[in-house]
């Protein structure tokens, strides 16, 4: 994996890229925050096996993934969606619709050690520090806030008919 500070990151390539790598080294949780966990980025294969492989690790190990708008991913479909009902007690998906502290950034974070970050109003202005603690910390602490505030959504679940 690398190691080095990316800046200038591109949406959604190579950010998907990125967002694969930062998952694959993940030891013990991912939180991803995402405005519509947009198909192109995070429904592939290459993400879910890695988060796959994460969960399989240990029973210690969690995904959680906010969302504001889930769409898509019910009418749609998406892999990282069927991770979550296939395994939910270990990868939550959960829906905010708005909150005055996130700007619909899309944030990836491994552990408390990697950062993959891509402002809510650019493109093409995203950055990629895989081994920063402190760099790290911010975003997580954005992230619990968000998750503290935010709820699971009733169109997620799975339909058993």
């Amino acid at each position: 994996m690398s190691s080095e500070f990316i800046t200038g990151v591109k949406y959604p390539h190579p950010f998907d890229e990125l967002a694969v790598e930062l998952c694959g080294s993940a030891a013990r949780e991912v939180c991803i925050l995402s405005p519509a966990l947009d198909h192109e980025v995070f429904d592939n294969s290459e993400l879910t096996d890695a988060l796959g492989i994460l969960i399989r690790s240990s029973r210690q190990t969690r995904v959680r993934i906010i969302v504001a708008d889930t769409r898509a991913m019910v009418s749609r479909g998406h892999r990282l969606l069927l991770l979550a009902r296939r395994i939910s007690s270990s990868v939550q998906i959960r829906k905010l619709a708005e909150h005055p502290q996130w700007k619909g950034e899309t944030i990836v974070i491994c552990d408390r050690d990697g950062v993959l970050y891509k402002r809510g109003d650019s493109d093409h202005d995203g950055f990629y520090e895989p081994s920063s603690r402190s760099s790290t910390r911010r975003h997580l602490d954005l992230f619990e806030e968000l998750w503290r505030n935010s709820s699971e959504d009733p169109e997620l679940r799975s339909l058993s008919i």
